[in-house]
């Protein structure tokens, strides 16, 4: 049984600490339905600063009395001397020392404390492999920044214990945001305690607490008041049999090498960090990232429009089928009707962003069909000069907006080979950019696009790695696209938000029933308020009826999102159909609170404390479509499934026990 503890405690009191043990055994063996389940206790935050040798012993002595896992954190002087620090603990029943692990982000919760941080370069991410659970710690607010996540994962956490303590501000259910998204990107469960009171100069204040239990797809438990704690049985074997599955395998499917080669190159350039150790010194260190990430990001344009209004477009295009011949009137035909949808609110002048759904030329997933080949999918390809692009750029120039629009692309240097890309058109009616999808459907076969890590090294010496997350700087901010599946991978966002994104233009389908829609939502507000930036999400909702058909082929419930820089959701279209959103976008508001370091949770993240867990042989590896463009590598998702059965041999997965057989999760080659 997990005990989520909300009672203040420090190590330079073991009687009480010794009592909120003894207490909270009692209460779970009461409850237990077993006489020998094992217990794990999570103890909130400590701000009580005590010598590091006393307090590992009084925590060791609490452990071993009442014969229970015993996990927290607390601020500590080293044995060895010098600044104090913030040091997260599990201990065993029988008073070993499990885990030891430093707190790596500053105090962004309480303001800048005299504590130093623990240096990204000693960055472990250990991981306790307890006899019921593997168990990692981020402390505080560590758990904000999505790479230590998935850090943890990448060295077999399936339990993040997250001990911290709370505070009353705009951003408290974005920090409880966090802590359920750290879970989705793991596939595992997260577990925060917080304390319901706090001490500060002898007198006992009532604080919000965000003592819960998230797994991948929703919050499970959690506190509803000042209680003592909250209990939770914790079914680890459902949890392993999720992530033994190809569809919720998350941490499988994140081309982790996309990403290294960035981290490690940004980490070189960053360099040793300086080490705070008072308040003081963590201020000067916000003005230097502050001034260092103003210089990466370069100079703002001149003129800026400091506030616009945007139209997202929610569409219901027509389903292009297998084995037709006139794919390319259907799809003119979308554009015809959709051009005219968001022409009727696109013509006020305030009006200077327009963005539109993924799929809206062809219909969900592209085209009809359950399996689809390459040959399929160049039929409905466009490249920059095709008629499309004429449309969209006369568009553009009538009402004097910016388009962000999706569709499958063809490239001439890359002949063979079908991109789910991402375009922005000017205001005078040009090509901008062009994003290229990073993490797609292709890892289980389900569409025969080639993302840029399928050809990752090719893609690289063609375009350079920059064009792997472009950025257009224009009066209207600095404007990044993504696509749909990219919005389960923080790494994607984080990577647009570190070339200088503002808005983040998100083309979207989304088929997904009641399991995932709300993680899907939980992680979009994510990458909003992770990034500091504006998230636009255009999804395509209502019925799709193939073109030959009468019968509905596909349904979305669209729900069209615009997501504010804090997390905040500023608009949703309530249900499917043809719908333009209209909203509000204040770049100064933004610029402002990107200066605010308290805010600005990108400043902090720390490349080197994470480049080495994401290089190696990890995640779904690159340049797996190297050979024949014609010939899909990812059927029948094995690709994918062999990752994960690598990662069983490992122990970074533990195979889920299965009444059919040991292999049950090695052999299927259902998707």
């Amino acid at each position: 049984m997990l005990i989520l503890s909300q009672e203040a405690w420090s190590a330079g009191d073991p009687a009480r600490l010794s009592q909120i043990a003894g207490a909270a055994v009692i209460e779970a063996r009461r409850r237990s339905a077993s006489a020998d389940e094992w217990i794990l206790l999570l103890l909130p935050h400590s701000a009580v600063v005590w010598p590091e040798a006393e307090a590992l012993s009084a925590l060791s002595a609490a452990a071993a009395r009442h014969a229970i896992h015993l996990a927290g954190s607390l601020v500590v002087e080293p044995a060895a001397g010098g600044a104090v620090a913030t040091l997260g603990f599990v201990f065993g029943p029988d008073g070993g020392l499990l885990l030891r692990t430093g707190k790596i982000a500053p105090d962004l919760i309480e303001g800048f404390g005299d504590t130093q941080a623990l240096p990204a370069s000693e960055a472990a991410f250990p991981v306790a492999r307890l006899p019921f659970v593997q168990v990692g710690m981020l402390v505080g607010e560590d758990i904000l920044f999505s790479h230590y996540a998935r850090a943890l994962v990448f060295n077999g956490a399936e339990l993040i214990l997250n001990p911290t303590a709370e505070a009353a501000d705009p951003l408290t259910p974005a920090r409880r945001m966090s802590r359920w998204g750290r879970a989705t990107d793991a596939a595992g469960y997260v577990a925060s305690a917080s304390p319901s009171t706090v001490e500060i100069d002898g007198i006992a204040l009532n604080v919000p607490t965000s003592t819960a239990l998230y797994n991948w797809e929703r919050e499970v438990v959690s506190a509803i008041g000042d209680e003592s704690f909250v209990f939770v049985d914790i079914d680890v074997e459902m949890m392993r049999r999720k992530r033994a599955t190809p569809q919720g395998s998350m941490p499988a499917i994140v081309r982790a090498d996309v990403y290294a080669r960035g981290y490690r190159a940004w980490a070189a350039e960053a360099g040793e960090l300086p080490r705070p150790d008072s308040r003081t010194a963590w201020l000067a260190e916000a003005g230097r990232r502050l001034d260092a990430e103003a210089a990466r990001a370069g100079p703002m344009l001149a003129s800026y429009e400091e506030q616009y209004d945007i139209c997202v477009i929610q569409s219901v295009p027509r389903l292009i089928p297998l084995g037709v011949n006139n794919s390319r009137e259907i799809i003119m035909r979308n554009l015809a009707e959709s051009l005219a949808l968001a022409d009727s609110r696109a013509n006020v002048p305030s009006v200077r962003l327009v963005v539109f759904p993924e799929f809206w030329l062809t219909g969900p997933g592209g085209i009809g069909g359950i399996q689809r080949t390459v040959q399929d999918m160049e039929k409905l390809a466009i490249s920059h000069g095709d008629e499309v692009f004429e449309e969209i750029g006369r568009f553009a120039r009538r009402n004097k907006v910016y388009v962000a629009f999706q569709n499958f692309e063809v490239h001439e240097k890359l002949p063979g080979r079908v991109f789910n890309s991402a375009f922005l058109i000017d205001d005078a009616g040009a090509l901008v950019h062009t994003y290229r999808k990073n993490q797609c459907a292709d890892v289980w076969g389900f569409l025969p696009d080639t993302t840029p890590g399928s050809i990752m090294d090719e893609f690289v010496d063609l375009f350079g790695y920059e064009s792997l997350f472009p950025v257009a700087d224009t009066p209207i901010g600095k404007i990044a696209n993504m696509i749909c599946f990219d919005n389960m991978s923080p790494e994607v966002a984080f990577a647009l938000r570190h070339f200088g994104a503002e808005v983040i233009c998100h083309s979207s389908s989304e088929p997904h029933g009641a399991e995932g829609r709300s993680p899907w939502d939980n992680a979009r507000r994510l990458r909003a308020f992770e990034n500091t930036a504006y998230m636009i999400s255009a999804i395509d909702g209502g019925e799709h009826v193939a073109e030959d058909s009468d019968l509905l082929t596909f349904f979305r419930r669209g729900h069209t999102k615009v997501i504010n820089y804090d997390g905040t959701v500023q608009g949703v279209v309530d249900g499917p159909g043809p719908v333009v959103l209209r909203a509000h976008v204040d770049l100064t508001g933004l610029r402002r609170a990107r200066a605010n370091p308290r805010v600005n949770i990108k400043l902090w993240s720390d490349f080197a404390a994470y480049a080495g867990a994401y290089s190696g042989d990890i995640g779904f590896p690159s340049n797996l479509w190297a050979a024949e463009p014609y010939k899909n590598p990812y059927l029948g998702a094995k690709e994918l499934r062999r990752v994960i059965a690598e990662y069983m041999d490992r122990g970074i997965y533990v195979e889920p026990a299965s009444e059919i057989g040991a292999d049950r999760y090695r052999t299927s080659d259902q998707v």
